[in-house]
Order: structure tokens, then sequence, then C-alpha cells
């Protein structure tokens, strides 16, 4: 949260910077001698890489930036025709009609976007339901199109070239505009006819259950880890989500329809969506948006989550309100009572964890003398600094003790971390550490998309001999595996994070100010002496079944209440 609002204030004093200079541009242009106007048009390129880079910041946060600082746009391009007059004064018709259909062009930008609201997917997948298209080519195209004219501007008046290249620039933006204008309204037709038909063809199609998705970050992975044990349920499903924006990730994991809701509508509102066949409903992110669904009570509410750990998203009072919590193990029922959350004990189903089937059990030791390779799993940041486990700041000197050990290293950051931008400028240091380090030793590091798209958790697990990571579902499905692991201490240290975190308990702990990061890194690569300890809780924390029948209970549990025995 306190990250989120200094992101907020630093965008706010930038975006007033730009406006600022933009403004000084506009005035010195056209009011000043010739020392004014020069003064003018590096105020006017300071605002350039001003908006530029707020784009590109908000780009990285979220694709939509039709409307994104308009106003420092729009007084850029007047000021742009302000440096134009005064090289090529001859030229005015030509400047002054390409800087107004430029300015037309970002002008469009606000009536666009409101068009689009009204396209948004109503399903996907689900056969008697057109699809509605998609653009073609990016919205955000747009904004960059017009910032684009403004560069070009910027150089046509530093060449004095003709006017009339301004004004096919910006007839190049407002072609864009148009482009996406004709779309939206064709989207829109496609729209209403789809939302029209939704309820029928909901009904034909008869899902047994629903997967329920209300945040816009993380469905890749956090869907992405259950819809596979969930199709193989074997009865048809549907996926809803809240955000129109997670539609193509989803449907990229599931052929099963993904379906998105409509507010202030008559056709395809939630209650619409919601149809007699449906059973159940499974919850894999704890959104508090997920009430608006669990007031379904025909329906039996599971409680999923994305990953084991003892973080607190592992026992919030919210998932009281559930009727059903799947855990993987009984350290998972004991949490909520350690942390002062009360359920009901029968509400509790211990599942196991089946995406550990794929994990290969390694319970021997290797030889003393054997090369090791590691893989380092940090956490992201969290939501608010309460919830703050990532070792990722610590990321260049653990990487660099371990390769001092001669360890091959895979390094698998969480993909939220590239959210934020000190996070992903350390993400990026450390690939670099690990490039160098290849190219000098020979060693095969494992980065990137090798490790983090082309290899799945349980590929990179079977790839290694060891783990440091953080307070992290890693740790817990690494447990599978039989192998060594060691986590760093973030929020407390001592016997304080081996009370709070069970995990720890059978990991060797790298303190915050890495103090202990030798010995534990001895143990880690070298004796193990906590090997017993660490596969005796492997059955308190994963349940009873490992391999390929890690996930017969969970199969077997869900079958039952999706077929309607609660």
């Amino acid at each position: 949260m306190l990250g989120s609002s200094r992101s907020k204030m630093v965008d706010l004093l930038v975006q007033n910077g730009a406006q600022g200079a933009a403004v000084v541009s506009l005035v010195l242009l056209f009011a000043a001698g010739t020392t004014g106007r020069l003064v003018g048009v590096a105020a006017g390129l300071v605002a350039l890489g001003l908006v530029a880079w707020l784009l590109r910041r908000s780009e990285a946060r979220r694709p939509e930036l039709l409307g994104a600082y308009v106003g420092a746009r729009l007084v850029l391009l007047v000021a742009v025709a302000g440096a134009l007059l005064a090289r090529r004064p001859e030229d005015p018709v030509w400047i002054w009609l390409g800087t107004g259909v430029a300015l037309l062009a970002v002008l469009a930008e606000s009536t666009l976007r409101s068009m689009l609201t009204k396209t948004a997917t109503v399903a996907v997948n689900l056969p008697g339901v057109p699809t509605v298209p998609e653009p073609p080519f990016p919205t955000r195209t747009l904004p960059w199109m017009t910032l684009g004219v403004t560069a070009l501007g910027w150089l046509l008046a530093l060449l004095a070239a003709p006017g009339w290249l301004h004004l096919v620039a910006g007839l190049l933006a407002l072609a864009t505009a148009a482009a996406l204008l004709v779309h939206a309204g064709r989207a829109n037709l496609v729209a209403r006819r789809a939302a029209r038909g939704l309820r029928k063809a909901l009904v034909a199609h008869q899902p047994a259950f629903v997967v329920y998705y209300a945040t816009v970050q993380g469905a890749r992975y956090q869907l992405g880890m259950w819809l596979p044990y969930l199709e193989r349920l074997g009865v048809p499903f549907v996926v809803i989500t809240r955000v129109p924006e997670t539609v193509p990730v989803i449907a990229s994991l599931t052929s099963a329809p993904v379906l998105v809701p409509r507010k202030n509508s008559t056709v395809g509102t939630l209650d619409q969506l919601v149809v007699p066949s449906m059973k159940a409903a499974f919850y894999v992110q704890g959104s508090a948006a997920n009430s608006f669904f669990q007031r379904y009570r025909q329906l039996t509410h599971v409680w999923l989550n994305h990953g084991d750990s003892d973080k607190a998203a592992n026992f919030s009072a919210r998932h009281a309100t559930y009727d059903k919590l799947f855990v993987s193990g009984q350290q998972g029922v004991e949490r909520y009572a350690a942390h002062g959350v009360h359920v009901p004990p029968e509400r509790f189903v211990v599942v196991g964890r089946p995406q550990v089937e794929r994990i290969e059990v390694h319970d021997e030791p290797l030889p003393a003398d054997a090369p090791r390779t590691v893989l380092y799993a940090p956490t992201w940041r969290g939501g608010r600094p309460a919830t703050n486990y990532s070792s990722l700041p610590l990321a260049e000197q653990v990487v660099e003790a371990l390769l001092a050990r001669g360890a091959t290293v895979v390094f698998r950051p969480h993909p939220l971390s590239y959210n934020e931008p000190e996070d992903a400028a350390v993400i990026h240091r450390v690939q670099q550490q690990l490039a160098a380090d290849q190219a000098a030793t020979g060693r095969a590091h494992v980065w990137g998309p090798a490790a983090e798209t082309d290899r799945d958790i349980p590929a990179c697990i079977n790839a290694v001999d060891a783990l440091v990571t953080d307070v992290s579902s890693v740790a817990s499905d690494f447990l599978a595996s039989g192998k060594p692991l060691a986590m760093v201490a973030i929020r407390t240290s001592g016997s304080a994070f081996t009370d709070e975190f069970p995990m720890a308990r059978v990991s060797y702990v790298i303190e915050k100010d890495l103090s202990t990061l030798d010995g534990a890194l001895g143990h880690l690569l070298g004796d193990d002496p906590l090997r017993e300890r660490r596969l005796a809780y492997r059955h308190h924390c994963l349940g009873d079944h490992l391999g390929a029948h890690a996930a017969d209970e969970f199969l077997r549990v869900a079958g039952a209440i999706v077929r309607g025995q609660r």
C-alpha cells in the first residue's frame, strides 16, 4: 500500500512537471525572441521525455493507455506548431492542419475509451455466443502514435522541413483513431448480440461448477496451477472473471468458457450467469470481491488458494466465509488456529497438494563431492509492507555466495516482481550476474524465459539439488522432493521467524543481515543436518500422497462436490 502511494505520488509529480514544461514551451515559442524560443524548444523536449516516461510506466502496470495524460499531450502538439511556424513561417496552413488532425486524434481517445467499455467480452469458448472481435492492433498504439507525431514535429522544426510532412504525420494519427472507432462500433454490435444469447447458451452448456476470479494480476499462475486439475473432474464448467482484461490470459489456459459479468445492464449480469446446473464455485485468489459470488448460497463455495505457505494469505479470517477450505495437510488447518482465526473443523478438507504430482522424490542425500544446482526463487513484495516477505533486495548477495561455492543457479523470481521498477532492476542485475559467471566458468546457469516460462515449478524443482527461497509456496512444493532448502528471514529473525513460520523449522535460515548466509549454505550444500526432520514434516504439510497419486484425494473430494454431494 505504501509502495502504491509512493508510486502514485511520483506519477503526479512527473505529470505536473510535464504539463508545466509543456505550457512554458508553448508560451515561449509564441511570445519570445530567438533565445526564448530556444528555451521553449528545450522545455518542450523535456515535457516530451516526461510524458513518454509516464506512458511507459503506465503501460507496465496496465495495457490501457487511452486518455492518459491528454492535457500535456495537447499542449505539446500546440507547442510543436509554434516551433514549426518559427522555422517555416511560409507554411501556416499545412502546419495548423497537421496540428488540428493530431489534436482530434488525441481528443478522440476519451470517446473511444467510452465505446470500448461497452464492447467488453461477454463470453469466449461458449457455443452459441459470438466472440467480441479484438481490435486490429493494440489500443495503446494511439497514444504512442500521437506522442510520436509530437516527437516528429520537433525533428521537422529542427530540420526546417516542409509543413505538409507534419500534416501527413497528423493524418496517420487520425487514421489510427478512425480505425479503432470503426472497430469499436462493430464490436458494440457483436457484444450486444452476444449478451442477448448468453443465458440460453449457458443453460445449454450445463456447467457443473464455476471458477470465480476477481482480480487484475496473477491469473496465469494463480488459475494456471488449478485449471488442469479442475478439467480432470470431467464435467463441464465455466470461469467467471470480473476483469475483462484477464480474458485472453485465462482463455489461453483452458478450453472452458470464460465469462465476464456486466454491470448496470439488462443482460449478462452476474445473476444471469448462475444457472441451475451449477453445484459449486472454486476460488483461487482472496479478493474481497469474491463475496459478490458467495451470496449465491445454492452453491458450495470452496477455497483453494493458489499455493500452500505460511504467508498471511493462507490464514485470512475471510476464509471462514467459505463452505469448504481445501488444505494440503494438517499444517494448513493449524495455521488458522495459530493466528486466532476460528473456522469450524468440519469445513476443512485435507486433499494433499495435487501440483506436486510431477515432482520427483529424492530422499537420499547427494554424495558430498557432487556438484550442486540450486534454485533461487524469491517471492514478490506483496500488496502491502506487512506482507512483504521478498528476499529480492538481497538477491545479488545471495547469488554471489552461491556462485562462490561453485553452485549452478536456476533463478526464478516471482512473475509479479516485474511490475515494480526497483524489483525488475534487481532481476535484471542478477541475470547479468549469472551471464557473466557463465561466460567465465562455463556453468550452465538458467534464468529469464528458460527458468520462468519454458519450465514450470515442478520442472525447475526436478532440475536442482537444493532451494533458496523465502516465505513462499515454492518452499512447500519443494518439500515434496525431499531435498534440502533454505529460507531468507525478512520480516522477523531468530526464534521469532521459526515460531511464526513452521516451514523455517526444517529449513536453513538466512538472516536478513546475511550473518548466517555462509553457515546456511554450508548445511544446504553439505551435511544437511535437518534432513530427517524435514522428511517427517513433509507428511504434516503435504498430506499422504506424493508423486503420481498426489492429485487423487483432490479429484475424489472435488468430484463429489461438483456432482452435488456436499
